[in-house]
């Protein structure tokens, strides 16, 4: 399968608010990409122990950071999905999020991220400006896409060599 994010996407020609956090979920596409490219059924049961989640309750969460990171900034209607057809159902729909919510960034003008996108997390009252996706939401999958790179490297199943400077 081709997808959008074997290759992060060229870069934007313009700089402002909407095609950096655009970009920054091509990366966050890319690396996750290359991160659950080749795992096997074997991996998804894979935990390095302590109390640490699986490979597959990990790419649980990290489906709740993109649909959470859609639902904000794409303005969906949808409902998250409570359960999928195994690991790669779970990973196509990640990955298809992410690509929905780049593709839609790039669409907008610089303000319109400014005054229409805010977060309201279950956990906290209120609605918060768009920056607390990136300090949040955002960081936080990139700390667990490192967690499934470093986890698979444990257990014998390393990530496909990529350049994540260049996106190839």
């Amino acid at each position: 399968m081709n997808h959008y994010f074997k290759q992060i996407p060229e870069v934007p020609t313009l700089v402002n608010s909407t095609n950096c956090i655009a970009r920054l979920i091509d990366g966050i596409g890319f690396r996750y990409y290359w991160a659950t490219k080749g795992l096997t059924e074997q991996d998804y049961t894979f935990s390095p122990g302590n109390g640490s989640m699986t490979l597959e309750a990990l790419n649980l969460h990290i489906y709740d950071l993109a649909f959470i990171s859609h639902k904000t900034f794409a303005l969906t209607s949808d409902y998250k999905k409570e359960s999928f057809d195994g690991f790669k159902s779970a990973r196509e729909e990640i990955l298809s999020l992410y690509e929905a919510t780049s593709k839609h960034l790039k669409t907008l003008d610089n303000d319109d991220i400014l005054n229409t996108y805010s977060v309201s997390p279950k956990s906290l009252n209120g609605d918060f400006p768009f920056w607390y996706m990136v300090n949040g939401h955002l960081a936080d999958c990139l700390t667990h896409i490192g967690q499934l790179v470093s986890w698979r490297r444990i257990s014998g199943n390393p990530q496909p060599k990529i350049n994540v400077f260049l996106g190839r």
